[in-house]
């Protein structure tokens, strides 16, 4: 990649608690030092308008940088998606920062600048899902249900704890829990289950450092799915997040691995909360379709 390329960074002002603009300040140095002159930087205001700045950017032929959180990194390749075989470069300052840990990227400003003045790029696998409202939103990472999405509505109101938050919450989240009924559609073929939680999987990795389907990866061309099944006591959840800082957890009998080559339809037999990227996504059923190495991304 060449540095003399046009650089526009779309920046979530509020990520990691105004991370992101400190982050982005020592990005720009470096790429200064770099020779890399030719840099625009814009504020998000929302999703959606971090959605439209990533597509403003890709028109002009810049490489759009998300720089955020997992989420604004959802956002912001919503938007470059509209053009065909637009790069995304990301600098990491969120919470998680699971995407850009799955994806090898650098986390300091020196790493990232020299990735993004001089990268190559990886061409990954994006999720359409279908909304019950008839819209269509963008997953990179993860969509997933159950207690895991109640889990992360408690951690998106105890901002304030910081990363201590992925582990408190769930245990929150769990004393009031009871497990749900699923009905999965994987590639036309139906199936029912009584779940704690649903995982489809892009990355596999999110929670903060969790491997939670450690065999997904984001360029496979496949849809990964983990379900939890739910005739085990909810109590047992605290030793497998446990577990799933390795991915050891998949090797327990209420652990279910599935893949799909296309579709996954997802309807529940009570509202429980469906989030993308971990942010909330919308109430079920959704429809989950991949398209395999859709987005460019920078890589070092």
């Amino acid at each position: 990649m060449s540095s003399a390329r046009a650089i526009t960074a779309v920046v979530n002002p509020v990520s990691g608690g105004g991370d992101a603009v400190r982050q982005w300040t020592a990005v720009a140095e470096e790429l200064a030092r770099l020779d890399v002159v030719d840099v625009t930087v814009v504020e998000s205001q929302s999703s959606e308008h971090a959605t439209q700045l990533g597509a403003q950017s890709a028109r002009s032929g810049a490489l759009t940088v998300a720089v955020g959180g997992d989420g604004h990194v959802r956002d912001v390749a919503e938007g470059v998606l509209a053009v065909a075989a637009a790069p995304l470069g990301i600098a990491a300052a969120g919470r998680g920062n699971d995407l850009v840990r799955h994806l090898g990227l650098p986390l300091d400003p020196v790493g990232i600048a020299a990735a993004l003045a001089g990268g190559a790029t990886r061409s990954v696998d994006v999720f359409e899902v279908a909304r019950p409202d008839g819209g269509v939103s963008v997953a990179v990472g993860n969509v997933y249900a159950g207690l895991d999405s109640v889990a992360t509505e408690l951690i998106n109101r105890l901002r304030w704890m910081g990363p201590i938050a992925y582990r408190v919450a769930p245990v929150l989240a769990a004393s009031g829990w009871k497990p749900v009924d699923v009905t999965l559609t994987v590639d036309g073929e139906r199936r029912d289950a009584r779940a704690h939680l649903l995982v489809i999987a892009n990355s596999g990795d999110y929670g903060h450092g969790l491997r939670m389907v450690p065999s997904a990866s984001v360029d496979s061309g496949e849809i990964a799915i983990m379900l939890l099944h739910g005739e085990r006591s909810k109590y047992r959840l605290a030793s497998l997040m446990k577990q799933a800082k390795t991915g050891a957890h998949v090797a327990r009998q209420e652990v279910e691995i599935l893949r799909a080559s296309s579709r996954v339809d997802v309807t529940f037999g009570r509202g429980v909360p469906v989030h993308a990227d971990g942010d909330y996504l919308c109430q079920p059923p959704v429809s989950v379709r991949i398209r395999p190495a859709a987005l460019p991304v920078v890589v070092p």
